[in-house]
């Protein structure tokens, strides 16, 4: 259903090099700066763990007048090993942080979500969830705390509330990233960098690298004689006996 930790590894540390090596990113170099700080401090070994926190535009159909607005952005990595097999994955949460402005001290927070993956063999089992999965809201990260986000600008998004856990395919830095820019291209840096051949390049590679395991288990599953008749959603996403 995911990839292996070390291709995790791989994939995450090209696209931090990408954006620092890709020159239509310096027109964000607030994630440019980010990512060359998470660079120096990647580590072959145990979890993936780091945050960017950068501007972009953002243009929002409340705005005034459709006006363009600088708003700070969070893209959170956490990546963990498995116990007993360091090339299994554990635990994973990718998060995405919308600010209204761009100072995270001051501003209301817009969206906040988690885009997760928690193996059965790791998950309390008297809570069913999807394996895969997106959570509205969260938790903050210490990386949250650290840039000096407040518990008090996270309470109306309510998040002790973890439920409902929505099914969704697995993801990464780059297609997140690269799902932010198609989601706010107004700004002057998305559509160079979503034109960009070696960042094109990038998705692509990241797309079959986390995707095809998630989609291949699936269409095996829903072709295979001896699940017919059992529901793909409890058996397959939720990994419950059907």
């Amino acid at each position: 259903m995911f990839a292996k930790l070390s291709d995790i590894r791989d994939l995450e540390l090209r696209t931090l090099k990408a954006i620092t090596e890709i020159s239509p990113f310096a027109k964000l170099n607030d994630l440019v700066d980010q990512a060359a700080a998470a660079l120096g401090r990647f580590s072959p070994k145990g979890a993936i763990d780091f945050d960017l926190g950068f501007l972009l535009d953002i243009r929002l159909r409340s705005d005034r007048h459709a006006k363009l607005v600088e708003r700070r952005v969070d893209l959170g990595v956490l990546v963990q090993p498995n116990s007993t097999n360091k090339d299994e994955i554990g635990n994973v949460s990718y998060s995405l942080l919308i600010c209204k402005t761009k100072e995270p001290k001051t501003s209301p927070i817009l969206r906040k979500a988690h885009f997760d993956y928690e193996p059965v063999s790791s998950r309390n089992h008297s809570e069913p969830k999807p394996s895969v999965h997106m959570q509205i809201c969260g938790k903050y990260s210490p990386h949250h705390a650290a840039a000096g986000y407040s518990p008090q600008r996270l309470s109306a998004l309510y998040p002790a509330f973890e439920k409902p856990r929505i099914p969704l395919p697995p993801t990464s830095l780059a297609l997140l990233l690269n799902w932010l820019l198609l989601e706010f291209q107004n700004g002057s840096a998305a559509q160079p960098i979503l034109k960009d051949e070696r960042w094109r390049k990038l998705v692509c590679d990241a797309e079959r690298t986390v995707l095809t395991p998630y989609f291949k288990g699936g269409a095996e599953y829903l072709t295979s004689a001896k699940n017919v008749g059992r529901r793909f959603l409890q058996s397959f996403m939720y990994e419950m006996t059907d």
